[in-house]
Formats: C-alpha cells, structure tokens, sequence
C-alpha cells in the first residue's frame, strides 16, 4: 500500500463520492465509464492491486 489505512480509507470515502458525482453528471455512458474505470484503477494503485501497463507488457512479452 502507498499510504496509510487512515489516508487510504479517507481516499476510499472520496472516491466514492467522485462515482456519484460522475453518474449525476449527465455525461456519456462511455465518459462516464472512462471516469469511474480510471478513479478505480488509481485507487488500485495505491492499494498495490495495480500497475498502469503491466497488461501491455504482458501480451508483449507473450
């Protein structure tokens, strides 16, 4: 984890929040997709579930 449990559950709380907000926005389904699968996939990262690319890599090296 890049942080601590306090910090991470505080950035759990807002991220929530952010997905709310994406989803009353009114924009696109597919803007809206891309905004709340990117949000996840930082919070993954800071919880080490995540590495930006590392599926690249892989059908590269495979």
């Amino acid at each position: 984890m890049k942080t601590d449990s306090k910090t991470l559950s505080e950035i759990l709380k807002l991220h929530a929040e952010y997905v709310r907000e994406v989803e009353f926005s009114g924009i696109k389904p597919l803007s809206m997709e891309i905004y709340k699968t990117n949000s996840h996939n930082f919070v993954r990262w800071i919880k080490d579930e995540f590495n930006p690319g590392s599926k690249l890599r892989k059908e590269v090296l495979g």
